[in-house]
Parts: C-alpha cells; sequence; structure tokens
C-alpha cells in the first residue's frame, strides 16, 4: 500500500523554497535586487521534492501493481486546482478588463483550470504568476506511471534519467542560442522538456528513500545548517543576467546543489519542535506560492493608487523591505488558513465521495 507519513525534511525544504521565491519576486518586483538563482532554482527545488515525493508514496503500491492512475490524476488534481481556481477567480475583473469578456478569456481559464495549458507555452498562458510551473507539473503526473515503470527494470531508471538529463541541456543550449527579447526566451524555456530532469532525479531519491536506503543520519540542528548553506551557495553564484543562471557552469552547479539538498532534506531527524515547523513550512508551500503575487499586485495596482499612494517600488529601501515582509508573512498566515478551512476539506471529501461510490 502506498506510504502516508510525511518526509519532514522534504516538507521544510518545500517551504523555504516557496519563501526564497516569494522573496526573489518581492525584491524583483520592487527594483531592490535581482537574485536570479534563487527564483529560478527555488522552482526547480519543487520539481525535484515533486517526483521524491509522489515516488516516495506510491513507489510500494506501483510495485505490487495496486496503482491506479485514474485515482491518483484525481487526488492531484485536487490538490492543485481548488486555491488555483479560487485565485483565478479572485483577479478574474483584472483579467476582464486586459482581455474583455471574450471567448479568448474563456479558453484561457479552461486551459488553467484543467491544466492543460502545461503542454503549450504554460509561461504566456498561466493565469496566475508562477502558475506555469503547475501546468508543466501537471504534465509530469501524466508522465509519472511511465518514468515508474523505467524505474522496475534494470539500470532503466538511470537510462532515462540521462535521458533526460540531455535533453534538458539540448533544450536549454538551443533556446538561449537564439536572438530574442527577454520575455520570448523566458516563453520559449519554460516547458516541460526544462525540466524533466529534475522530475526524474527527485523520483530516483524517493525510490530510495522509500525502500530504505536513505535513512535518516543528520541532526535537525546541523541538518537546517546545510540547507540554509544551499541557499547561500546559490546566491553567492548569482549573476547579473537570468540567463546566465540556467547556463554554462552556473546551470550545472546550481543543479547539483538543489539535488544535494533535496538528498539532505530527507535524512535530517526533525522530530521534537522541529516537527511541528516542518509541518507548517510544508502546508503552507503552495498557498505561500501562489498567494503572494495576489497580495502584492492587488496592494500595488488597486489599493494603494486608490489611496492616492506611490507604487512601491518608488518608496524608500526601509519601506520597501517592510513591505515586502509584510506581504511575505500575511501570505504564510493566508496559506495556512487555506490549507486548514479550504483545501483540506476539499480534498477529505473528495476522498470521503470516491470512497462511498466504490462501496455500491
Amino acid at each position: 500500500m502506498a506510504l502516508t507519513h510525511r518526509v519532514l525534511g522534504w516538507d521544510f525544504l518545500r517551504g523555504l523554497s516557496a519563501a526564497a521565491v516569494a522573496t526573489y519576486h518581492l525584491l524583483y518586483w520592487q527594483k531592490i535586487a535581482f537574485v536570479h538563482t534563487l527564483g529560478s532554482f527555488g522552482v526547480y527545488l519543487f520539481f525535484i521534492l515533486s517526483g521524491a515525493s509522489l515516488a516516495y508514496t506510491y513507489g510500494q503500491r506501483i510495485d505490487v501493481r495496486r496503482f491506479s492512475f485514474k485515482a491518483f490524476l484525481k487526488v492531484r488534481y485536487f490538490r492543485l486546482a481548488p486555491l488555483y481556481v479560487l485565485l483565478m477567480l479572485l483577479v478574474l475583473p483584472w483579467k476582464i478588463k486586459q482581455l474583455g469578456l471574450s471567448q479568448d478569456l474563456f479558453w484561457l481559464y479552461l486551459s488553467n483550470a484543467s491544466f492543460l495549458f502545461g503542454f503549450y507555452d504554460p509561461a504566456s498562458h498561466a493565469v496566475l504568476v508562477g502558475g506555469w510551473s503547475l501546468g508543466v507539473e501537471f504534465i509530469f503526473y501524466l508522465m509519472f506511471p511511465l518514468l515508474m515503470l523505467a524505474c522496475r527494470m534494470p539500470w532503466g531508471a538511470w537510462a532515462v534519467f540521462a535521458l533526460l538529463i540531455a535533453v534538458q541541456v539540448g533544450w536549454t543550449a538551443a533556446v538561449f542560442s537564439r536572438s530574442a527579447e527577454p520575455a520570448q526566451l523566458l516563453v520559449l524555456y519554460t516547458q516541460v522538456p526544462a525540466f524533466a530532469a529534475y522530475f526524474m532525479g527527485g523520483c530516483l531519491l524517493g525510490i530510495a528513500k522509500q525502500k530504505g536506503k536513505l535513512p535518516v543520519f543528520v541532526r535537525a540542528d546541523w541538518g537546517v545548517c546545510l540547507l540554509l548553506l544551499g541557499f547561500g551557495l546559490l546566491l553567492a553564484i548569482n549573476p547579473e543576467n537570468w540567463v546566465q543562471a540556467l547556463t554554462g557552469w552556473r546551470g550545472f552547479v546550481g543543479a547539483g546543489i538543489c539535488y544535494a539538498m533535496v538528498y539532505v532534506a530527507c535524512r535530517l531527524d526533525l522530530s521534537g519542535r522541529m516537527e511541528k515547523i516542518s509541518r507548517s513550512f510544508g502546508n503552507a508551500t503552495y498557498g505561500l506560492y501562489l498567494i503572494h503575487p495576489v497580495i502584492y499586485f492587488g496592494c500595488s495596482l488597486a489599493i494603494f493608487p486608490y489611496l492616492g499612494m506611490s507604487q512601491p517600488s518608488d518608496w524608500r529601501l526601509a519601506s520597501q523591505l517592510l513591505f515586502g515582509l509584510i506581504v511575505l508573512v500575511s501570505a504564510f498566515f493566508l496559506a495556512l488558513v487555506s490549507e486548514r478551512y479550504f483545501e483540506k476539506p476539499i480534498r477529505l471529501w473528495t476522498k470521503s465521495k470516491s470512497a462511498a461510490l466504490r462501496s455500491h
């Protein structure tokens, strides 16, 4: 049967990654600093953690052939959809103002609600900031059974992993060799081939953890320091241009740091007081990632102009940092509220309805 307990180290790292991405956005939007490696590799950590968590949770069930792809997709959809759809509806008036009440807007919302926009230019079709990664993530859900099937063959998993690394490197080189505007390069780059190796690498770590090959061995204090060191190293290799963060030696070093952080996280002893903190970080991850842009742009584009205030990018540094901290803390709090009172109840209701249908 599928494992039901959580890997607390992965929960903790997932929350740190969401905070890193949010910090990158808030610094970037306010023109304080441009920490490209923190934003890019913070998202790539999500892909590794996703593959690791899924392989850890479902690996045993797949081995004994008790895996239902339909049930898997249903569970994963209702993990992503409730908050994403709610926030899409929240920003709908703004989207109507941008695009008009048109057929294009209808299809845009339908493709986002189904997450099928991940098949084609998710960066330009995501309704929410950061939503592109969820479109890519859903494609990985569709690929997951095939990747796990490869893992059942001798050396199959490593062969697929090596192939996907070659695809990722080739895709990155092909995209950034073009002469195009940065926004166009971003759209071209943020496709499934650019991240599949991260997801597959995570699956390998998840399988190793599920089979007991990665037991706990790092104390919480040392482990937390190592994870923070990982983010510090990402900051240390940060270049002036975001393209440079993903190419050359920085691309390889950044990817290596991400895999090392996920490896360390799954071997942490986070019992006692750290258990509650880790669970809170894990529970807040998804909401923090999606909510912080809504708060920031809701304030800067709607509330502040109404109050006659200037944009945060025009404020003094101390005021900008304080506002960024308020957005970050507010998003974290709202994420916990959303998980407890909105997202989790929907997931439990969905599971209960599915169980009731199976019993008839």
